[in-house]
């Protein structure tokens, strides 16, 4: 499982519960990052954790394993797209989907949502369902591999 953007790494740390086989979190912010190695520390779960900016794609690439049954990246789209672009934030998007064998999760406040569908089908992923957290606007997205 891939948590790209994985801030602190309670969502990850919350995943290892489910007994999953490895976690990789990634994030472009060092003291965030140093507080999920503190988090996920605890865990029997093998995972590793890398300090990507996400906008970087050559060192996108060096670091991502080649597969992941599951990538996620939660309210993450919208921050590299309004700080480095369209261009930018569509291929993150699709460099991540390269990766994924199974199940992409995507969250995001609605006006981006058309690009995330758009880069994701583009890829060989196929929308499944959407929700939403009526309390910040933020819409969740799943798409399953085809």
């Amino acid at each position: 499982m891939l948590d790209a953007g994985c801030n602190v790494g309670i969502l990850a740390y919350e995943i290892t519960k489910l007994g999953p086989s490895f976690i990789h979190a990634i994030d472009g912010s060092r003291p965030v990052l140093n507080a999920a190695r503190l988090i996920l520390r605890s865990v029997e779960t093998p995972h590793r954790l890398d300090l990507v900016n996400l906008a970087d794609d050559e060192r996108l690439r060096t670091v991502l394993e080649p597969s992941y049954d599951i990538v996620q990246l939660l309210a993450v789209y919208q921050h590299v797209e309004r700080a480095r672009g369209d261009r930018v934030a569509r291929r993150l998007l699709a460099r991540l989907a390269e990766r994924c064998k199974e199940t992409f999760i995507a969250a995001t406040r609605p006006d981006y949502l058309p690009a995330i569908i758009e880069v994701l089908t583009s890829q060989g992923l196929r929308f499944e369902r959407e929700t939403s957290s009526p309390a910040r606007s933020v819409r969740h997205l799943v798409f399953l591999r085809q």
